[in-house]
């Protein structure tokens, strides 16, 4: 599955790299080819699955060659001849080829290709886990950037109503000669500056973390990451299930301990004899016939060898390796512990966020309801202007609200999917991720009509037939101008 996983990862990276990396699909297509921490967790991958060869190469024979000159002198004292006492020199050459070939060493052999197959399978899921979790923090920071943005959108706004205000703050003040209003807006107004300056900040270090994974800056238009529902289960036992089934962390732990299990069958097959075919020529020169000639050697063996006993010290080993087995057993219990509590605290997260999410809409165009109806009252003279102030600072921080809760339940949900292990894949097939065919998010609510008798009744707060002074200057249809401009 993991092997069909790269081959699809490979063929679109290949289509892909031409791209800009705008949308989340295009970051994490450029993430896998470029990103260094990847780069290396590929290539460690390739470097861990040489030891299977290693392994494997046991089952072959060895084919030795051993040779040496000889250069000697000899002294023999014997009484039976008469060059006894004298020294005499010789030289010669010997050489030898040996081919020995495994047949039975206790199953040793065949238990150390196992484990070696076993913890090259552990360290494949163990590096797709690394690999997943470095697409995540991509992911993290390419969500952080385009909530950074629209945040910063949405306080550049801010900054603009507030300046508008001022400029009516002053205008007042001309008027009426009354300061408060003024350095009430001009309160807010350095107050909104300031997180407009911070906002850029996060943006500048959302754009650094971003060329940090990515490799390159950031260009062309931006979007917002779409849920797959799809792909969230429809019940927790379902998350859990398919986490417990899917996730690296746990089948990298299950492949160590059938590794561990290869041990123990190591250290009993060492109790048991070993087994293998030598052959062996030997070509000799002066050494054996002491400078008289050459002699030529072939022979076959059937090597048999069973240590019966090594200080117990087989024993001991065999009941270490069952102890660590256990250990794994015990880690692979913590590990899947920790994944379903991740998955069951993830997976209630989604449906709280989009709970939280709708309630916080309701609260965002309850605010602008507010906003509307307090311009309502201010111009009827029944509010003040810093409650339309503080009125849109509460509509401001509502809908900030709004967008963090948004990319929260984004955010989530990858790291959802991180856990089931499926979060590369599934950004990579997923067939909405476009940016050109994703629609911005806007939040826009536009205000409840009001009652058509409120106008009426603004109106008829000043007429000609109640005042006699206002009837005697005609005044008036320039009162409700004004008051028509206040509102505005």
């Amino acid at each position: 599955m993991q092997n069909k996983f790269f081959l699809y990862l490979i063929t679109i990276l290949i289509i892909n790299s031409s791209l800009n990396a705008v949308s989340l699909k295009d970051t994490v297509s450029t993430v896998i080819l470029d990103n260094p921490t990847i780069q290396a967790e590929l290539e460690q991958q390739k470097g861990y699955s040489k030891y299977v060869d290693d392994r494997e190469g046991n089952y072959l024979p060895t084919l030795d060659l051993q040779t040496y000159v000889e250069t000697s002198k000899d002294n023999k004292d014997r009484k039976s001849s008469s060059t006894d006492g004298q020294w005499t020199k010789q030289d010669g050459f010997l050489g030898t080829v040996i081919l020995k070939q495994y047949l039975y060493d206790g199953g040793i052999t065949p238990s150390q290709v196992a484990q070696s197959k076993y913890e090259d399978l552990s360290n494949r899921y163990r590096s797709f886990d690394a690999i997943e979790s470095t697409v995540l923090e991509a992911v993290k920071v390419y969500t952080d950037l385009v909530k950074s943005d629209e945040r910063l959108r949405v306080t550049k706004n801010m900054v603009k109503l507030n300046e508008d205000n001022m400029t009516m703050a002053k205008e007042n003040e001309k008027i009426s000669g009354e300061i408060l209003e003024t350095y009430q807006v001009s309160s807010k107004l350095h107050l909104v500056k300031d997180k407009y300056i911070d906002e850029e900040d996060k943006k500048d270090t959302a754009i650094a973390s971003y060329i940090r994974y990515v490799g390159i800056k950031p260009k062309g238009k931006m979007c917002r990451p779409v849920i797959d529902e799809t792909k969230i289960p429809k019940t927790l036992e379902e998350a859990i299930k398919r986490a417990v089934l899917d996730n690296s962390k746990i089948k990298e732990q299950i492949e160590k301990i059938k590794a561990q299990r290869e041990k123990i069958v190591q250290a009993k097959g060492k109790f048991l004899p070993e087994l293998n075919l030598e052959l062996r020529a030997s070509l000799d020169k002066n050494i054996d016939l002491l400078g008289d000639g050459t002699t030529k050697n072939v022979a076959a063996r059937l090597n048999f060898n069973w240590n019966l006993y090594n200080g117990n010290k087989d024993k001991v080993a065999t009941e270490q390796e069952r102890i660590f087995l256990n250990e794994q057993k015990k880690n692979l219990d913590d590990i899947t512990g920790e994944i379903v509590s991740n998955v069951k605290s993830l997976y209630g997260k989604n449906e709280k966020y989009k709970a939280r999410i709708a309630e916080t809409e309701g609260y965002v165009k309850a605010n602008t309801n507010i906003v509307d109806i307090y311009k309502e009252q201010f111009s009827a003279g029944t509010r003040t202007f810093i409650d339309i102030l503080n009125a849109q600072d509460e509509l401001f921080e509502s809908v900030k609200t709004l967008i963090d809760l948004e990319y929260s339940r984004i955010v989530n949900y990858y790291q959802l999917m991180y856990n089931f292990s499926s979060l590369t894949d599934n950004i990579l097939k997923s067939k909405n991720q476009n940016c050109e065919e994703v629609k911005p998010r806007i939040i826009e609510f536009a205000p409840d009509k009001q009652n058509k008798t409120t106008q009426e009744d603004l109106n008829s707060l000043i007429s000609d037939s109640d005042s006699s002074i206002i009837e005697s200057f005609k005044l008036s249809k320039e009162i409700k101008n004004k008051l028509y401009k206040n509102r505005l």
